[in-house]
């Protein structure tokens, strides 16, 4: 990410595992250097999903504003792809204000995707996943497997 053609935009990434304290200590960091949150995690940005996902608290996001959470309905599909692009867009709004950025979460994808882009490729193909899906349902998934 490029604040200006010389001068690189810096970002600290906190990630790991499910329950090692890293919404806590982000959210710690980012009052101490007056930074902003976006959310790397793959559940935290569905809407309703708020058992079992460890979402930081309202008033935690009240004090410290946190980014891509609850921003999608879970029955919308939502991709690295879609991630990459709405980090990037928070990413400048953040950086416009004048503040410092933590991206913060367990999705490993979500974070390579943000940080270091993602391949070029063809996208979902829903009929060739509807095939498959009629595969499996014939001859089970083992045979996919296989197949494979």
């Amino acid at each position: 990410m490029e604040k200006t053609k010389t001068e690189k935009i810096k970002i600290v990434a906190i990630v790991g595992p499910t329950g090692v304290g890293k919404t806590s200590l982000s959210i710690e960091l980012a009052s101490f250097f007056d930074a902003e949150i976006i959310s790397a995690d793959s559940r935290q940005v569905y809407r309703f999903m708020d058992i079992g996902t460890a979402k930081p608290t309202k008033k935690e996001r009240e004090d410290i504003p946190h980014h891509l959470i609850d921003v999608v309905s879970p029955d919308r599909d939502y991709s690295a792809a879609l991630f990459k692009r709405d980090a990037e867009a928070a990413l400048a709004d953040i950086v416009s204000r004048g503040k410092r950025v933590f991206l913060t979460g367990g999705t490993g994808l979500y974070v390579r995707a943000f940080l270091e882009g993602l391949f070029t490729g063809p996208g979902r193909d829903d009929s060739v996943r509807g095939a498959l899906l009629k595969e499996a349902e014939a001859f089970g998934r083992e045979y996919l497997h296989k197949e494979l």
